[in-house]
């Protein structure tokens, strides 16, 4: 850690650990929104405290300038920038939320097609939702798991402002620009470039998806019990053999 931006990469350290928070909570909304609230203010903060940081070196300060700027131009800073007074509470921040529902064979997707997903719910209170639905609608049950495929729900979480982006890649995307300002100034001042990569992130398909269990679908959709069909169908396969 150079010792001249310190406070600056410290709070882009901290935008770390609040984006693996997103990760995990992607699937329930107030944990994710406040989690995204915190990388929002935690961001907002690194240029702020990185512009204090080099105040006293003009050399640092030119770089940590131009990159500054570039960065405003760009998806969430971007909206930051037009929304000065955006100070992030409960309700300030209206998120959207989109849906769809499908089956998957493994993880490979077999069928997905728009379902819902509000706001205000859990991925598993939508996806009980769409259960509730499949026993009142035949053809909505046919395009659901059969013996081969598992149900599976789909999310993603946006804001008006950024309306095609969802938020969890924008928010990468911006720790990941935040990064370059701060490595830049770092090898600028003779120092070591930080580490972009983030190998622990996980891939967004990964954490959009939650798939669900075949059986317990059959069981409260069809009244089927999977694992007692098969044990009958093994216990006929064996008289027949006979």
């Amino acid at each position: 850690m150079h010792t001249l931006i310190e406070s600056g990469l410290d709070r882009w350290q901290e935008c770390h650990w609040h984006l693996h928070q997103m990760e995990t909570n992607y699937h329930e909304p107030e944990p994710f929104r406040f989690a995204l609230n915190s990388f929002i203010r935690c961001a907002k903060e690194v240029p702020i405290v990185l512009r204090h940081d080099v105040q006293k070196d003009a050399a640092a300060r030119a770089i940590v300038k131009r990159h500054l700027v570039e960065l405003e131009t760009t998806g969430l800073f971007q909206v930051l920038k037009k929304r000065r007074d955006f100070i992030v509470h409960q309700g300030m921040l209206t998120l959207q939320s989109r849906g769809q529902i499908g089956t998957v064979e493994g993880r490979k997707v077999k069928i997905s097609f728009p379902f819902p997903v509000y706001p205000d719910e859990s991925s598993d209170d939508a996806y009980a939702r769409y259960k509730e639905e499949c026993k009142k609608d035949s053809f909505l049950r046919g395009l659901g798991p059969d013996s081969d495929s598992a149900p599976a729900l789909w999310r993603t979480w946006r804001i008006a402002d950024l309306p095609e982006s969802d938020l969890l890649d924008v928010a990468f995307k911006a720790w990941t620009l935040l990064g370059h300002a701060l490595s830049s100034t770092i090898t600028a001042l003779g120092g070591e470039s930080l580490d972009l990569s983030m190998p622990c992130r996980h891939a967004p398909a990964e954490v959009q998806i939650r798939v669900y269990s075949q059986h317990e679908f059959f069981l409260d959709v069809d009244g089927i019990d999977l694992t007692e069909e098969a044990r009958r169908f093994d216990e006929e396969r064996a008289r027949r053999g006979k």
